[in-house]
């Protein structure tokens, strides 16, 4: 027999040294097989019999001639006892580590799947190098990546997988912990832990060991809530573990920076720090800002000379943060913190269902016409002034989605008024004269809301300028200040 004459020179005895088991899920298209691994000189193997009968592969076991045949349509793949060599249709590949027979279990390596199993039944089977799954068939996993940060009073968990899914969230008080499940969907993860600690959470784990795949948050005691909000169509999911000094209200010390930065976000990101802070009590009636760092993505935004505007609203966004919590000790969100692509709704929705007191866009300009510094200050139009003056909203059960800006117009241009004001006062010669314009990212906050849009990349000095982290810090401080007048001019948040 050819078999028998190829792997007799590859016969091997090995002196078998275990270490400990895992389940490794294998995906397929309607179901999902979980076998338990054993680890054998330091190489994982499969249990061959498990996967041949969810195949429904007929098979033979002979125990004389340490040989285990498996047939598929017209074509047959042999093993032999402690042998590399296998033989697919009486030809011989050699796999990379030998075929075991131990205590009446047949073992294979993973390569005997693409190497042995797929020639005989057409069915593909993929795995990542270090990963614990595996693929079979047109099984097509939502990649995901996670990136974690800490924001004072909270700590923000961003998931955003290649297709929408749905998730579960279990809260495991007395062990605190968080579990949440993907369902029901397969997750490829582009790592299985993320190197991330503060004082809020000590572990970030995904896991789908028993074929339902999940990540584990392990929490401290500081943690009072957990929330999720999704955005993107379920593309991503912000999950925010808050202290329980912020979900009762009480004042708050400041908060540890985090021992290790989350980085499995894709994209290009701003090196600077979260802040380490809660800041200043909140004073006025400004409790919640989200930020929105316009375009991300493939949606670079203007450009000139490699200076992407996508990279410098994050940047002034990220500084814009830091100061509000300093200055008004608010909880400030950002709709997006890494390069990553939102749509205007997903963007209006971080606002929304964070119930944001005010939501404010950012953007640089750019103007063909070098000598325009190209600076406003926008809110959106509103064709239907009269009918919102006359109070028919107010009779209205609900509004359309993009319609929510409509309630709270006037009070938008009343904090953009005050946001012209004072970068026209801070930067002389930039003019920032407040707009109004069909601004998509706009029309469904349900709050007061405007864009800035500043500066103009076509204009070398502009650029030069709003790469100049002086200029950013100040920039900062002053939209930070119209802000805090803003705020003051609203009732106190009880």
């Amino acid at each position: 027999m050819l078999l028998a004459g190829i792997a007799g020179a590859v016969l091997l005895s090995p002196l078998l040294m275990r270490g400990a088991d895992n389940d490794l899920p294998i995906y397929f298209e309607n179901s999902t097989l979980v076998l338990k691994t054993q680890t054998v000189n330091r190489i994982s193997y499969l249990p061959l019999a498990d996967i041949v009968r969810q195949l429904s592969l007929p098979f033979t076991n002979d125990t004389v001639q340490e040989m285990f045949t498996v047939r598929g349509t017209n074509s047959q793949v042999v093993l032999t006892r402690n042998s590399a060599a296998i033989s697919v249709n009486n030809q011989i590949a050699l796999l990379p580590n030998p075929v075991l027979h131990d205590n009446g279990t047949w073992l294979v390596p993973y390569e005997f799947l693409p190497q042995g199993l797929s020639r005989i039944t057409g069915t593909e089977f993929r795995r990542r190098a270090g990963t614990p799954r595996v693929f079979a068939g047109a099984v097509k996993p939502a990649e995901l990546t996670m990136n974690a940060q800490f924001q004072g009073s909270l700590t923000r968990l961003t998931l955003r997988t290649s297709t929408p899914v749905t998730l579960e969230m279990r809260r495991e008080t007395a062990q605190h912990r968080t579990i949440l499940a993907f369902v029901p969907k397969v997750i490829d993860p582009a790592r299985e832990t993320l190197d991330y600690k503060d004082r809020l959470v000590s572990s970030i784990d995904f896991s789908d060991s028993d074929g339902m795949a999940k990540i584990i948050v392990e929490t401290t005691d500081e943690v009072g809530d957990v929330r999720i909000l999704s955005a993107d169509e379920n593309r991503v999911h912000f999950i925010d573990f808050i202290r329980k000094t912020e979900v009762t209200g009480t004042s708050q010390t400041p908060a540890e920076a985090p021992t290790a930065a989350g980085t499995a976000s894709a994209g290009k990101q701003d090196p600077a720090a979260a802040p380490t802070g809660a800041g200043a009590p909140v004073t006025g009636g400004i409790r919640v800002i989200v930020l929105d760092p316009g375009h991300g993505g493939t949606d670079t935004g203007a450009m000139t000379l490699g200076v992407l505007e996508k990279d410098l609203t994050l940047i002034i966004a990220r500084k814009l943060r830091a100061t509000l919590q300093s200055r008004l000790g608010a909880t400030v969100l950002l709709t997006r913190d890494s390069d990553v692509p939102l749509t205007s709704e997903a963007r209006a929705s971080v606002a929304n269902n964070n119930q944001a007191d005010l939501f404010l866009s950012l953007h640089i300009g750019y103007s063909a016409n070098q000598s325009d510094l190209g600076s406003s200050v926008y809110v959106i139009k509103d064709n239907f002034a009269a009918s919102l003056l006359s109070g028919e909203t107010g009779r209205r059960l609900f509004l359309p989605w993009y319609l929510g800006y409509r309630p709270h117009r006037p009070s938008s241009v009343q904090v953009a008024g005050l946001a012209s004001e004072e970068l026209s006062n801070a930067f002389p010669g930039w003019n920032f004269p407040l707009r109004n314009g069909p601004v998509a990212v706009l029309a469904s906050a349900a709050m007061p809301a405007m864009l800035l849009e500043i500066g103009n990349l076509a204009n070398p000095t502009s650029t030069q300028a709003l790469l100049d982290n002086t200029f950013q810090t100040k920039l900062s401080v002053t939209i930070a200040a119209a802000i805090e007048r803003f705020s003051a001019m609203r009732p106190a948040a009880k």
